[in-house]
């Protein structure tokens, strides 16, 4: 229970940590890819900004916007990985002659289709087929080197332009980021190593953390469950005291005749087996949680168990004129702690007898199955009330009931399943319950026989 309490502890911590870290790592790669990205974006508007000038100022002083040479004169200012082009109003591309044409080309071949509207810069990033990297002469000594063709990614940018209210064009430039994408390529690849680094640590401190955490629950649970083992010690002592002398004061034939007496004895024996039954099954799950409890293995007769706790448990059933049936071979010898086994059955028919109406029927089926191994499988079956189905994946749960109402009416407490449970998994099996609501309930208790 406590590992398993540990574990969701160490994943909550985990997933908590991871969480934290991958928001970090996030906004860290999505701050530094937007300061970048918009630094090249800020660059390619001020280039345009500056041509759109250049071509006002060109039409005030030569009555012509020169737009080629004004093309070729603004990349002294600028990286030899910029391009740009300018579309006229009837669509025609003007480039730069002395300019990296096979790009320029392929830039203007990219946008071709593409007319940003109003008079903001738009953005847009493609990825081009360079024909040649190396078109012209290198600038300053810091050209492009020759390359094989290939894919080029680029910034593209573009803006109308007007002079004096007069559309005369439109200028795109682009920016080669390639080598930018390679770098946050890199960076995503750094990042996510130490991603995995950290989460390996993550896990590390969460199981920490979850062992501290645990400390002080376990040794609460540990102090509980020995109190509980010793109350329930104690108890049975005066609890059979009572019993035992409720039995000698029944045997008074002043009593007999006295029907209030009666009564009050049976009602007091009642509460007195009720008692003792939950002190029992407190101090048997006490000792099951501290692993005091030591199966006594032997090969038996089950069958023969079967018939006795059958015939132990009939005047409850005839109390409700319930049809009690046992269904098994003559003799059936299988490994496993006979007193344990004959428990679980007690536990299953008892609660099956209590949840069965009057002129219902209670069955036990023994058989075994050769499988992988051989197999004891357990069935106690009846037509009572039946569990719903959500509240079935509970009902093994310490002091659980489904009614608690009828629960408290019927004498239970919430911990014979609970025990059963515990008994099949001791041994290697499990138990399990299949039940609709209105037609009855069937429990199957498998176990390595």
């Amino acid at each position: 229970m406590f590992r398993r309490t540990q574990n969701r502890l160490t994943l909550q911590y985990t997933a908590v940590l991871i969480a934290f870290l991958a928001l970090f790592i996030g906004t860290v790669y999505g701050l530094l890819y937007f300061l970048l990205i918009n630094d090249q974006k800020n660059q390619l508007n001020d280039w345009i900004q500056d041509m759109s000038y250049a071509f006002h100022e060109s039409m005030e002083h030569t009555g012509s916007y020169n737009i080629e040479s004004n093309l070729g004169s603004s990349y002294q200012s600028l990286a030899n990985q910029t391009v740009g082009c300018f579309k006229d109003p009837q669509g025609n591309f003007l480039y730069e002659a002395q300019q990296r044409m096979g790009l320029s080309a392929a830039v203007g071949s990219a946008v071709a289709e593409w007319t940003p509207g109003g008079d903001q810069t738009q953005y847009k990033t493609v990825t081009i087929k360079e024909s040649g990297r190396n078109d012209g002469p290198p600038r300053h000594g810091n050209g492009p080197r020759k390359e094989a063709p290939g894919n080029v990614r680029m910034l593209l940018a573009g803006k109308a332009v007007y002079d004096n209210g007069v559309f005369i064009g439109t200028l795109y430039v682009a920016k080669e980021v390639g080598s930018q994408y390679r770098l946050f390529g890199w960076l995503l690849l750094v990042l996510i190593g130490l991603a995995l680094l950290f989460c390996v640590l993550a896990v590390f401190l969460s199981r920490n953390m979850s062992v501290k955490a645990m400390v002080p629950i376990a040794s609460s649970y540990t102090r509980q469950r020995e109190f509980v083992a010793d109350a329930s010690h104690e108890l049975r002592t005066p609890l059979s005291v009572i019993l035992s002398s409720i039995e000698v004061l029944e045997m008074e034939n002043s009593l007999k005749d006295d029907p209030f007496s009666r009564r009050v004895l049976d009602n007091m024996r009642e509460e007195a087996k009720r008692m003792t039954d939950l002190s029992s099954h407190l101090l048997t799950l006490a000792r099951s949680d501290s692993d005091e409890v030591q199966l006594s293995i032997t090969d038996f007769d089950i069958t023969a168990e079967a018939s006795r706790t059958v015939e132990s448990l009939l005047p409850l059933a005839q109390a409700k004129q319930i049809t009690l049936e046992l269904h098994a071979e003559d003799r059936m010898t299988v490994h496993g702690d006979a007193q344990r086994l004959q428990q679980l059955m007690v536990i299953l028919l008892d609660n099956a007898i209590k949840y069965t109406p009057e002129g219902g029927i209670v069955s036990l089926t023994l058989e075994i199955r050769e499988d992988k191994r051989k197999m004891l499988h357990m069935n106690v079956s009846d037509n009572g009330i039946g569990i719903p189905p959500e509240e079935q994946p509970r009902i093994f749960e310490r002091f659980y009931r489904v009614d608690k109402s009828r629960a408290r009416e019927l004498g239970g407490h919430g911990l014979g399943l609970s025990i059963g449970r515990w008994i099949a998994e001791s041994h290697g099996g499990t138990l399990r319950v299949q039940s609709t609501p209105g037609q009855g309930s069937s429990f199957t208790a498998v176990i390595p026989c």
